[in-house]
């Protein structure tokens, strides 16, 4: 053998055993996350209740898909979704960015006020609506009823009154320190001697914040506003724990519906077909957001 030969040998048996040893990692991920895809797949498109196991299994094409977007139920669930996704990432957007500006601008207790400010998004998902509920918003002893009862106002209950705006507001509650910790690391990073010589020059906060922070902000609010999108859009506890999907209907997103279709019809195929395309919606919204993203990121 010669000596290139044996060189090759050698890189080669060094190489393969880093190369398989991906495949351990990889065949997880497939078994955990395409495998179970492809069995929704697959069960979208039969006919399955397991209300009558008696009834075999039947393929039915894209009758469960037809069903979805012409169900009066579903096709509010799919406005509901789309509200209860581009309302709070603005909202979450906007006041983030105001207590970052507020935390950044702290000369003492910093640490104190970023700890207190970020707790809410550490709380889980489905206790959340229950502080709402029953602690904020309840109509007998919730703490808006009683600020409104000092002010000499007649008492609300928001849960059954106005129920997608208290969603919002659990969500926006949730997620706007989120927003608050991207914004917050984007402003440390503003380069201070920039902002110094616009002030010698005469700029003002205004025209300094405008001119100078935003622009450098816009990469962190593109990318905090693409991974809210993709972690709101299947939002599912506030609206299990606040409202159930009611008052009705009113309340209930493609999630839900999808939950409700599974445990309460038993109708397999039309909740996979309700799963595949919830799973479609937040992939086609992240690969739209992450096109408009991506020039901003490569410009930095």
């Amino acid at each position: 053998m010669s000596d290139t030969s044996t060189m090759s040998a050698a890189r080669l048996g060094r190489l393969a055993p880093g190369r398989w040893a991906t495949w351990p990692a990889v065949s997880y991920l497939i078994i955990t996350t395409q495998i179970p895809l492809l069995a929704t797949l697959y069960f979208s498109l039969h006919s399955w209740n397991l209300l009558y196991p008696q009834r075999a299994m039947g393929f039915v094409g894209f009758r469960n898909y037809v069903y979805i977007f012409t169900d009066p139920i579903f096709k509010t669930a799919i406005v509901n979704t789309l509200i209860f996704t581009i309302v709070p990432a603005v909202l979450t957007t906007a006041i983030g960015l105001g207590l970052a500006l507020l935390v950044n601008r702290l000369r003492y207790g910093r640490g104190l006020a970023y700890s207190m400010l970020f707790a809410p998004f550490l709380i889980m998902e489905t206790v959340n609506p229950i502080i709402w509920k029953n602690l904020i918003l309840n109509p007998i002893y919730g703490l808006l009823n009683y600020a409104l009862g000092t002010l000499g106002l007649s008492p609300i209950d928001m849960i059954t009154t106005a129920p997608k705006i208290a969603i919002i507001i659990m969500i926006v509650w949730q997620w706007s320190p989120f927003m608050m910790l991207i914004l917050l690391a984007g402003l440390q990073s503003v380069n201070q001697e920039t902002i110094e010589a616009a002030r010698i020059d005469g700029a003002n906060p205004w025209n300094v914040f405008v001119h100078i922070t935003l622009p450098h902000l816009i990469p962190y609010l593109a990318v905090g506003m693409l991974i809210e999108a993709i972690l709101i859009l299947p939002v599912f506890g506030p609206i299990y724990v606040g409202t159930y999907g009611g008052p009705g209907n009113q309340t209930s997103n493609l999630m839900f519906s999808v939950y409700r279709t599974l445990t309460e019809q038993y109708e397999i195929g039309r909740a996979a077909a309700g799963g595949i395309i919830t799973a479609v919606t937040t992939t086609v919204a992240a690969l739209g957001l992450l096109a408009y993203v991506r020039p901003y990121m490569e410009r930095n």
